[in-house]
């Protein structure tokens, strides 16, 4: 009885991460074409100390 419960939890774990991963997959191809849009349109502001930041923390990696 216990172990069925483990596995029944187990399987709810998995398909929750599963799920979970498939939102965050979308919400990232929803911010691509939202970034595609602004760039098409002349309206995409590039944040350069936020830029500028991420290069030297990648260069001291």
């Amino acid at each position: 009885m216990i172990r069925k419960i483990g596995e029944n939890l187990n399987i709810y774990q998995n398909h929750s991460t599963r799920e979970n991963k498939k939102i965050n997959e979308n919400k990232k191809l929803e911010r691509v074409e939202e970034i595609k849009k602004q760039i098409k349109n002349g309206t995409y502001k590039i944040d350069i100390q936020k830029t500028a930041e991420v290069m030297a923390k990648n260069l001291l990696k």
